[in-house]
């Protein structure tokens, strides 16, 4: 009569296991709440967006922005300036900028304006229609712009795409260079340039 008692044990006992297991495993898949993203006013003045791995939707319009963690996405309507010196950032603005400095790698910025762009990075992307100045120094960026007052290159293989710029200095190699119409200087050092022009200024 022990017998079925003792079978019945150890298989009870393995339920119990399978549940904790499993109750772990769900666990385990649960979203983080540190994933959610993160709301700011901007009324409360400069900000600075140390954490990474986070999203944030920054509010009204910003003064200073700085952004010195990686792997981060900001979105906000406008801000007087903007730095970034974390990696794997992507900020999107639907508004204007003032000056922007980008020092983090891997980066990305959109926005409708900026007078001016400092690039001391590698492989960031700029998508800003009325961009004044861009100043790119290191490999692989891209710009991509409507119209722009000038844009220089130092480094190699870099690419500023423009409807109409009126002065472009290139120095370095395997840099790409395309404005689609009006007028503009070119000044251009190095090897394997590719500058193309609607009408040389």
């Amino acid at each position: 009569m022990t017998r079925p008692s003792l079978l019945r044990a150890p298989a009870t006992l393995a339920a119990s296991l399978a549940a904790v297991a499993l109750a772990g495993a769900t666990a385990a898949v649960v979203p983080a709440p540190a994933q959610a993203a993160v709301t700011l006013d901007c009324a409360t003045g400069p900000l600075t967006l140390a954490d990474s791995t986070a999203d944030y939707v920054l509010t009204g319009a910003c003064a200073d922005v700085s952004v010195t963690g990686s792997n981060v996405t900001v979105t906000l309507a406008s801000a007087t300036s903007l730095t970034v010196t974390g990696a794997n950032v992507e900020v999107d603005a639907t508004g204007a900028l003032g000056p922007v400095v980008v020092t983090g790698a891997n980066s990305s910025v959109a926005a409708a304006a900026a007078p001016l762009v400092r690039v001391r990075a590698s492989n960031v992307d700029l998508e800003i229609p009325a961009l004044g100045k861009a100043v790119l120094v290191g490999s692989n960026n891209e710009v991509e712009a409507v119209k722009g007052a000038k844009a220089t290159m130092r480094g190699a293989n870099n690419e500023v795409t423009y409807r109409k710029l009126r002065k472009v200095v290139v120095r370095g190699a395997n840099n790409t260079v395309k404005v689609r119409a009006g007028s503009t200087k070119v000044r251009v050092k190095g090897a394997n340039n590719t500058v193309r022009v609607h009408r040389r200024g």
